[in-house]
């Protein structure tokens, strides 16, 4: 895959990609002796962008370990890398962790150096002007390594941060289950009981200023009851045992112990589809 293709998959909106393809055709203009300032200017300001996109200044500013390093209170670089990487999570709490806080402080410096380094290529003198096509090549490969460095230096990081803490939630989404009703069940059956269910996965899918999010996914095992009392009491009942998949969030709040009992389940997203003979759902 070449750096272009690799970069066009990094972005997370319709606005990024159009600004790249502009940047781009902003760099095949021939006829313009500006175009590799131009299109170097260009992914600059992309990588601001996405950075802000990563981390936004109102959640940056919710964290307990912000504190304002500039005359007008905005967030400097180096916190929205830090947002972007650990979220609300603060560095005593990864400490205790065992998380290594001396290589994060490293790699948050390096990815701002990296971001830094996009600048220089901005600057128009005549090293820069009206480069030749080789120079051009050269040039803007560098430029598009950079940025892809960047975004996914923070990716990695981030990541490696989810998994390490893809705790043992099970036993706790189990008893979650069994002590909640599921709308979708409620209309299939004047009543049902919940046998059992299985937690087929889950992972960390965002660490925001307050909460590490999981996403769950699962089969629900229950017994569907059909007849009144009375005619269940004289045999004329019905139960028709079924299973269902479902998904949901768990939102942990952000705390040296986690996983933790301060927690919060999203409303349960049972998928019946089968049932009614619908081949896609969700």
């Amino acid at each position: 895959m070449n750096t272009i293709e690799l970069v066009k998959k990094i972005f997370t909106s319709q606005f990024e990609l159009d600004l790249f393809s502009a940047s781009l055709a902003s760099l095949n203009d021939v006829n313009n002796k500006l175009r590799y300032n131009n299109f170097a200017y260009s992914i600059r300001e992309l990588s601001r962008h996405f950075l802000h996109a990563l981390a936004p200044e109102s959640k940056i500013k919710n964290c307990v370990w912000y504190t304002p390093e500039t005359i007008d209170n905005r967030p400097t670089r180096a916190q929205r890398i830090k947002y972007a990487i650990q979220g609300g999570i603060s560095d005593d709490i990864l400490q205790s962790w065992d998380f290594d806080i001396d290589n994060l402080t490293e790699t948050i410096k390096s990815i701002k150096n990296t971001i830094d380094s996009l600048s220089k290529y901005t600057h128009i003198n005549e090293n820069v002007f009206n480069l030749d096509d080789d120079s051009i090549k050269v040039k803007s490969n560098e430029v598009l390594a950079m940025f892809a460095r960047f975004v996914m230096n923070i990716d990695e990081y981030r990541e490696n941060l989810k998994q390490s803490l893809d705790g043992q939630i099970e036993d706790q989404m189990i008893s979650s289950v069994f002590s909640n009703s599921f709308e979708n069940i409620d209309s299939l059956a004047p009543r049902y009981s919940l046998n059992y269910c299985d937690i087929y996965a889950y992972h960390i899918s965002e660490i925001n200023d307050s909460e590490i999010i999981v996403n769950v996914s699962g089969e629900l095992y229950v017994t569907l009851e059909y007849g009144s009392n009375k005619e269940r009491r004289e045999g004329d009942g019905l139960d028709l045992k079924e299973s269902f998949p479902f998904e949901t969030k768990v939102r942990y709040e952000i705390s040296e112990d986690f996983p933790n009992s301060c927690y919060e389940i999203d409303d349960y997203g049972v998928d019946t589809s089968k049932w009614y003979g619908e081949e896609d759902y969700l």
